[in-house]
C-alpha cells in the first residue's frame, strides 16, 4: 500500500468530517456524511508501520512503541497492519497538537485527547451538558448535599 494513496483517503475523510461538523448534530445529513467517511476508511487495508510513520511524522520504532502502549492498535487479524480508524484518529490529533505547538510528549497528549473524546461521545454526558446549557440544571448547595449524604463534618 502506498503512502500517497492512504494520505489521499485520509485527506478526503478529513474534508468530509469538516463538512459534517458544520451541520447541526441532529441533522440526518450529518450522520450520512460521517458514515461515508467511515466507509472510506473501511475500504483501506490495514496500514503497515512503514506507511503510518511518515503520516504521523514519527519514526517506525515510535509507531511500534505506540502500538505496544495501546495508542495504535493492530487490525484483525493481528500482525497484518494497523487499524485504519484508530490510525486516522491519532493522525488527526497529532497534527492538531503539532499545529498548536505541542511537539513533545505526544503519546500522553494524544491519550488525553482520546479519553476526553470518549467521554464527550457518551450519550448521558451529552444530555447532561445540553441540560446545563439550557439552564435545566438544579442548583445545589454543596453543604446541604453533604448533610443529606451524611458526609458533613
Amino acid at each position: 500500500m502506498r503512502r500517497a494513496e492512504v494520505e489521499r483517503v485520509l485527506s478526503r475523510v478529513g474534508r468530509l468530517e469538516r463538512i459534517a461538523s458544520r451541520i447541526t448534530g441532529d441533522d440526518q445529513s450529518r450522520a450520512e456524511i460521517l458514515q461515508v467517511s467511515r466507509d472510506f476508511l473501511d475500504d483501506l487495508d490495514p496500514i503497515p508501520a512503514s506507511v503510518a510513520a511518515p503520516l504521523l511524522d514519527v519514526s517506525e520504532p515510535t509507531v511500534r512503541s505506540w502500538v505496544r502502549r495501546g495508542l495504535l492498535i493492530h487490525a484483525d487479524p493481528p500482525g497484518g497492519g494497523l487499524d485504519v480508524r484508530r490510525l486516522y484518529d491519532v493522525v488527526v490529533l497529532v497534527r492538531e497538537l503539532r499545529a498548536a505547538g505541542h511537539n513533545h510528549d505526544l503519546l500522553n497528549k494524544v491519550w488525553a485527547r482520546l479519553a476526553d473524546q470518549a467521554l464527550l461521545d457518551r450519550d448521558d454526558l451529552r444530555e447532561s451538558l445540553a441540560q446545563m446549557r439550557g439552564g435545566d440544571g438544579i442548583p445545589t448547595d454543596i453543604d446541604e448535599l453533604e448533610r443529606e449524604l451524611g458526609l458533613a463534618d
